[in-house]
């Protein structure tokens, strides 16, 4: 028998024991480097985006249209259409001041915006009464909701306005 211990191993095949072959380096095949390059790209743009102009861009855009009220968010916080017939405006100026038509009533009032963050102030407004109650009904949704606008999110055909809790309370179009 062989007196060397690792001669012994290789003959008796004992596999705990034996080193694996190294394994020779494989090139990179064509799918890793695409992806590389891709992921690439995609760094440079999350660093190269400018997101808060975007956001910052958000109350200037809002104050080049003119804003129908398409819906609202009710009692119940469901958001239902605009009475028929009805037409409720929103018009923000550069100044910082908003005024419109409540369907009913004028309105006026302040708001700001910071980012994609906005408040309105409480609004004033004439006090016509309407003959269907209905539509006083849908003026005092409309008129609460301004006051509880906490974020705005806007594209060239809509600006809604979020509460705090990210619920939707106005969804207004261009027009």
């Amino acid at each position: 028998m062989n007196e060397d211990p690792d001669n012994a191993v290789r003959e008796t095949g004992n596999a705990s024991t034996e080193k694996a072959a190294p394994v020779p380096p494989q090139p990179l095949g064509l799918n890793l480097i695409i992806a590389l390059a891709l992921v690439g790209f995609l760094v440079l743009l999350i660093i190269f985006t400018d997101t808060s102009g975007t956001r910052a861009s958000a109350g200037i855009r809002m104050t080049k249209d003119n804003w129908t009220l398409e819906s609202y968010g009710d009692s119940t916080g469901t958001l239902v259409q605009v009475q028929p017939g009805t037409r409720i405006t929103a018009v923000f100026r550069l100044d910082g001041r908003l005024s419109g038509s409540a369907g009913c009533n004028r309105y006026s009032t302040n708001y700001t915006v910071r980012d994609l963050a906005i408040i309105i102030s409480p609004p004033i407004s004439t006090t016509i009464v309407c003959d269907d109650p209905r539509i006083m009904q849908q003026e005092s949704a409309y008129i609460n909701n301004l006051q509880r606008t906490a974020v705005l999110r806007i594209n060239e055909s809509s600006l809604k306005l979020f509460d705090e809790s990210g619920k939707p309370v106005l969804v207004f179009v261009n027009g």
